[in-house]
């Protein structure tokens, strides 16, 4: 017998989300979740999957990258007993004729000419490779022979068409999202106002740097001034190392390009972003970035702090979207369209 175990309490609001999506689902209608960050939307679309499973409906379940496939496929298996689940990432592939599947974005090719999925759940649709990658948006509807699900914590308007919006603003302990502050300072002087905050602080920090070449400089003068930091980025080794010894405190800062703006949950940790006027942090990418910010119960507060030369919109257009999501009304959960949140805005 197909079941489902939560080794927690789901909060109001995602009782409500839950809800929605599978009357949504019975209705024949595609939803879009906006969840901001930390808000543990991977748990309310259990509910749909049960009942589509049940129905003798095949589900997919994809998001953008081999790390997160492993970590959502260790949490499925935990939940749902009674049913193969398969897995496809590279390097891996394992019971890929299975009713519910759990794979990249990149795996769906697999499927193109098979019967296809009556559920399909995206999760992450904001990031690359799925992001304005036309390619793999149309093998996604080609394998959807039903309706989707589609996940992020930045919807923006061009890629959305007739789906019901529902929103999930408030984290599972209800506490508003930390806010960034935009402190305008010249880039010359944005290291030594890094450091002069990351003393104050007195709490581990990591602080996001656009290139690569900015990790090694800015680690090398955090370390001449006393400040136990590494770096983090794709050419660097010893990256899940480094994450490690900043949640075990036995490090104050790490300094990363924007591969940790998102997949990361570190207690208690605050966050500076230096050269924000650089066209890397857009505002999906500064929304992301604040999200690492107060996500655990124990401290559900922090700071983000964003130095940069000018006040860019990418900047301005991050802080209103957090603002504009705590100050929603908690009871009004769903729009008929984003073009109603964008109001907010």
């Amino acid at each position: 017998m197909l079941t489902y175990d939560l080794d927690f309490s789901l909060s109001l609001k995602q009782k409500s989300i839950s809800r929605q999506l599978l009357t949504n689902y019975k209705e024949q209608k595609n939803s879009l979740v906006l969840a901001v960050c930390g808000s543990g939307k991977t748990e309310i679309v259990y509910e749909v999957i049960c009942y589509a499973l049940t129905q003798g409906h095949r589900v997919c379940f994809c998001v953008p990258r081999k790390e997160l496939v492993k970590e959502l496929y260790e949490r499925i298996t935990e939940a749902f007993k009674g049913i193969t689940i398969g897995v496809l990432y590279g390097g891996r592939q394992e019971n890929s004729d299975a009713q519910f599947i759990v794979c990249t974005m990149h795996q769906l090719y697999r499927f193109e000419n098979h019967i296809g999925f009556q559920l399909m759940i995206a999760d992450e649709v904001d990031a690359f490779p799925f992001y304005e990658n036309e390619g793999l948006q149309q093998i996604f509807n080609g394998v959807c022979v039903g309706n989707y699900i589609k996940l992020s914590a930045t919807f923006d308007e061009k890629n959305v068409t007739n789906e019901e919006l529902l929103i999930m603003n408030r984290r599972y302990h209800n506490v508003d999202l930390p806010v960034p502050r935009c402190l305008i300072i010249p880039s010359q002087l944005q290291k030594p106002i890094a450091l002069q905050l990351i003393k104050r602080m007195h709490k581990k920090c990591i602080i996001f740097v656009p290139r690569i070449n900015d990790v090694d400089d800015l680690t090398r003068y955090l370390m001449r001034h006393h400040i136990c930091a590494k770096g983090v980025s794709s050419t660097h080794e010893n990256n899940q190392q480094a994450i490690l010894q900043l949640k075990q405190n036995k490090l104050d800062v790490v300094v990363s390009t924007t591969i940790l703006e998102r997949g990361v949950t570190i207690e208690d940790v605050q966050v500076i972003v230096l050269n924000g006027e650089h066209n890397l942090f857009d505002s999906r990418t500064l929304i992301q970035i604040a999200g690492r910010v107060g996500r655990k119960p124990d401290h559900p507060t922090g700071h983000i702090y964003i130095l940069t030369a000018v006040k860019t919109e990418g900047i301005d257009s991050c802080i209103k979207r957090i603002k504009a999501l705590n100050m929603m009304n908690f009871l009004k959960p769903c729009y008929s369209s984003i073009r109603g949140f964008m109001i907010l805005l």
